[in-house]
């Protein structure tokens, strides 16, 4: 098995600072901030490291990350999980500009290839006061690359098991007068796997996907300009069963363009425009005969312009209006076509109280057209408390207003016969059936549908700590909580004559995350490590209390008696650890020669609800605690770097719970650089 990569030139391992002195970050403040002194959880991974990974996909590196989860989506996919809080809760960003296309709240993380991925910034807690909807989790920055050279190049391929085939490159150019131009792609092929004794059906069947992208900088005078576009382009067939068979295919593209005017020192003017289209059309076809089409359209236009004042180089006032625009249309949908537009006004000053204390406020106001207006807050303090010990504080509030599914969908089961139907389409489609005579029992009443599906909002606090001993060892630690409420779940609003039920959507729940993060790195002799943890606490307040007023019960089995369930026997919600651990371990060797050993550890967690009582008890389904191993091995060459490694080197499956773990694979690569 065979890897090849190719560059020309030399590269800044920072492309956003070119007179880089330490780690920086835009994303925190959507201002440019020396990493150390954001007063912000942010985690930066740099270009560094995204190559030591030998990662293909975004959710490939971003698994390796201490409190940080991928979980596979029911939908399909693959999504990730900050501070315990779901994908659905996580806005994923390139370049500044949001990434849609989520047909079952998880935004797939397959989907982006990290070949031209300069680094990558996250946030974590709330981040509303500054990205509006969805980023009550945190928020993940992509940082595309640039040239610094006149010309420089890269072509990467890889092979491992199940043919797998990744294949990129990457080239840019300096022109004469001041023109960077890079242009991206990759290739993805796979012949899938299966984990499953089923001679037809495959846990992932073959599919291949490809990713463009180019980018284009200029400055002159006072101006700077930024555009860039992004295609991507997914295949795959699948059977449903012998005589079945079914496509689905994804394309979609995107527009991002800035202009920036820098009047003087004291003063910048950013104005910024991105379109954005996701499109996912499914075909199945029941002996060779077209049975079903399922369609999923989306577009997203998004225009900002901020305006940036500097006083001095430690007080920065930020002023911005912006304005969204989405639509979507869908199969199953109660309209052809919804949209949804929204203005929002922020503002954020960054200054310092004290030499050694800087600090962060901010705040935005979002207008909607279908949910009522939103006011996001966010504070944020760092302190250098003396040379070798610093601490943050930050607190905000985060807010995700309702998707289009929640709102608008009018499913029904054709086999079983149960619906699902969205707050907006509940009260006409009720009507309508109770008219046709198919309506047993109307468990709520009609008027409860008058009002608005309210966003679910959050408040999110993180108090963190930065140790560095005298030896350079370096620990910091992170005590985290985050609190939602108007949850939006879905509940039987009425029964029909067939005897299923409809469903519907409502806001009820008030759930909390809290836990505590560490990280330590450090070097004995030319052996560098970094080991890093995270302990969550993860609860429904309802379910706490129905289990308080004696109103939960659980059966060992189902033919058993059932039994009250007390405060002991309550795990959480599905689909979180306790306890995370993460190890990475790396050595050098004179001749050029790198080792790179990594383990993450998730100790056990609850997959399913067995007894029926809508509660995760420890009586129900758990997926057992499971430790993942990857080592690679790379030599470095004049023009070139071979690498061979495995990926889960243990073999490590699981494929009723987790079919995103193929097993054991098996790889080589092969970088070029002239």
């Amino acid at each position: 098995m065979l890897v090849v990569s190719v560059s020309y030139g030399q590269q800044d391992i920072d492309n956003i600072n070119n007179t880089k002195l330490e780690e920086v970050v835009v994303t925190a403040t959507k201002t440019l901030r020396q990493l150390s002194t954001v007063p912000l959880p942010v985690k930066l991974i740099s270009n560094q490291e995204i190559n030591k990974s030998n990662s293909s996909r975004l959710s490939d590196i971003l698994d390796d990350q201490p409190g940080i989860f991928i979980v596979p989506d029911f939908g399909g996919g693959n999504g990730v999980q900050i501070q315990g809080l779901d994908s659905q809760y996580t806005l994923l960003l390139i370049d500044g500009s949001p990434v849609i296309g989520r047909q079952s709240g998880t935004l797939d993380l397959d989907r982006i290839s990290i070949g031209n991925i300069e680094q990558i910034e996250i946030i974590k807690g709330s981040s509303s006061s500054l990205y509006g909807t969805d980023a009550i989790g945190g928020v993940v920055n992509l940082i595309t690359s640039r040239t610094n050279d006149s010309i420089s190049a890269d072509v990467s391929y890889k092979i491992s098991t199940f043919n797998t085939n990744d294949f990129s490159f990457n080239i840019g150019k300096i022109s004469n007068k001041g023109h960077n131009l890079n242009l991206y792609f990759n290739s993805f092929l796979s012949d899938g796997y299966d984990l499953n004794d089923d001679p037809i059906l495959k846990t992932v069947e073959p599919y291949k996907s490809y990713t463009g992208f180019l980018r284009h900088n200029f400055k002159k005078n006072k101006w700077s300009f930024f555009s860039s576009s992004r295609i991507y382009y997914e295949n795959q067939d699948f059977k449903l069963d012998e005589n079945s068979y079914g496509r689905n295919i994804i394309n979609e593209s995107s527009i991002n363009s800035s202009i920036n005017f820098q009047n003087n020192e004291s003063h910048k003017l950013v104005f910024e425009n991105y379109y954005t289209n996701y499109k996912n059309d499914e075909e199945f076809d029941l002996n060779q005969n077209l049975t079903e089409e399922s369609f999923f359209d989306q577009s997203l236009f998004k225009s900002e312009l901020r305006s940036i004042f500097k006083n001095d180089k430690k007080n920065t006032l930020t002023l911005g209006i912006g304005f969204y625009s989405e639509s979507l249309k869908r199969n199953n949908f109660y309209k052809d076509k919804v949209a949804q537009n929204s203005i929002n006004y922020f503002v954020q000053y960054e200054g310092f109280i004290f030499k050694n204390t800087n600090y962060v406020f901010g705040a935005r106001y979002d207008q909607y057209d279908e949910y009522d207006s939103e006011f996001s807050p966010r504070f944020a303090i760092r302190t250098q408390i003396n040379d070798n010990i610093s601490s943050k504080i930050s607190i905000g509030k985060g807010f995700k207003t309702p998707d289009f599914r929640q709102l608008y969908f009018n499913f029904s089961n054709s086999s079983s016969g149960y619906s699902v139907i969205g707050f907006n389409a509940a009260k006409e489609i009720i009507s309508n059936l109770q008219n046709l005579g198919q309506i047993a029992n109307l468990i709520i009443t009609q008027d409860q549908f008058d009002g608005k599906l309210k966003p679910e909002t959050s408040v999110s606090y993180n108090l963190g700590f930065n140790i560095k001993t005298n030896n350079n060892i370096v620990f910091d630690f992170n005590f985290f909580r985050n609190q939602i409420k108007n949850l939006i779940d879905y509940k039987i609003i009425a029964t029909k004559t067939n005897g299923q039920n409809i469903f519907s959507y409502y806001n009820l729940n008030k759930v909390y995350t809290q836990g505590i993060e560490f990280n330590t790195g450090f070097n004995i002799d030319d052996i560098n490590f970094r080991i890093g943890y995270q302990y969550l606490d993860a609860k429904d307040d309802d379910a706490k209390n129905q289990i308080d007023k004696g109103e939960v019960f659980a059966r060992l089995t189902p033919l058993s008696p059932a039994f009250k369930i007390n405060d002991k026997d309550y795990f959480g919600l599905f689909n979180r650890s306790k306890h995370n651990l993460n190890f990475k371990i790396s050595h050098e060797t004179n001749n050029n020669i790198e080792i790179y050993f990594k383990s993450k550890y998730r100790s056990r967690y609850g997959i399913a609800d067995s007894n029926g009582n809508a509660i995760l008890d420890i009586y129900d389904d758990f997926v057992t605690s499971n430790l993942i191993s990857d080592i690679s091995i790379s030599k470095q060459f004049k023009n070139y770097t071979l690498t061979v490694g495995s990926d889960n080197l243990f073999d490590y499956t699981d494929p009723e719970n987790i079919p995103n773990y193929p097993g054991r694979v098996i790889y080589s690569k092969l970088n070029f650089k002239l």
